[in-house]
């Protein structure tokens, strides 16, 4: 409740400086410039708004999702199914208002029927403040640009990892571990289902994963898990236990996952703690 109230306070911030009256389009989409911009016009409709914004119920003005708060721009396409008609004249630097018919906004922008909760005939409003306009070309250049600084950094983050384990070894495939407790018997093989503890961190401590109770069974070789565990797991045996730094190429690659960020290498305390 106290972020909504957060975040209409802000949207009202900028409808007291509003400088535009509504206008409407043929197909009854009615939106302002609040504050205008200093960009130039926007002709390319295969351009990318890089956008805040914020999603409110026009009637009770109910927040249902927000990005100013944290600052989390996105991608928002001129050529929006809806909102084309009213994105296709904002310009860089501006803050807008968007007010589009709930029904219309849920079945053409998202593909399903307006819920039961959204009283018929209700709007939906948009607030929208324009970062930037991007076309394909230059989204992909600065996407390409921001990989490569993580690259970058994952590559000084992971030497310095590597620098300050004891006693590292290292496989094939550059995979840096060291044992914490050691195994007996034959050691794993392709086909074997192992069970595995295992707590999973990023190169800065954060934790993204763990089961340290049950563990998770894998048959090794079937590429049920990233190409990093099937490496160790065949470098270990029963009962043992280790430290493994596995590069991103060997774990989740330039895209990431969930809350990997791309070209994260990753920390892993893995033991063996079955084989069947």
């Amino acid at each position: 409740m106290k972020k909504n109230i957060y975040i209409i306070a802000a949207m009202a911030a900028l409808f007291t400086a509003s400088c535009g009256k509504y206008k409407t389009t043929e197909n009854g989409l009615k939106y302002r410039v609040i504050e205008k911009g200093d960009g130039e016009a926007n002709a390319d409709t295969s351009s990318l708004l890089f956008t805040n914004y914020s999603i409110s119920i026009e009637s009770n003005d109910s927040v249902l999702r927000e990005t100013f708060s944290k600052d989390q721009a996105t991608y928002i396409p001129v050529f929006e199914p809806t909102m084309k008609d009213a994105l296709k004249e904002f310009v860089k630097g501006d803050s807008a208002e968007v007010l589009i018919n709930a029904d219309s906004f849920f079945l053409n922008s998202l593909g399903q029927p307006r819920p039961d909760w959204i009283k018929a005939g209700d709007n939906i409003r948009f607030i929208l403040k324009i970062k930037d306009i991007m076309n394909q070309q230059d989204m992909r250049k600065k996407e390409m640009e921001e990989m490569q600084k993580l690259s970058v950094k994952d590559s000084i983050d992971l030497k310095a990892a590597i620098a300050a384990m004891p006693n590292g070894q290292k496989t094939a495939n550059g995979i840096y571990y060291t044992e914490l407790k050691a195994g007996s018997g034959n050691g794993i093989k392709k086909g074997d289902k192992v069970t595995v503890l295992y707590k999973g961190t990023l190169l800065n401590g954060q934790v993204f994963d763990e089961n340290l109770k049950d563990g998770i069974q894998v048959t090794v070789g079937l590429g049920q898990v990233i190409p990093g565990w099937e490496e160790m797991l065949q470098a270990m045996k029963l009962g043992q236990k280790v430290k493994a730094i596995l590069p991103w190429q060997m774990a989740y690659g330039p895209q990431g996952s969930g809350p990997i960020p791309p070209f994260s290498s990753l920390v892993f305390e893995m033991e063996v703690i079955k084989i069947n």
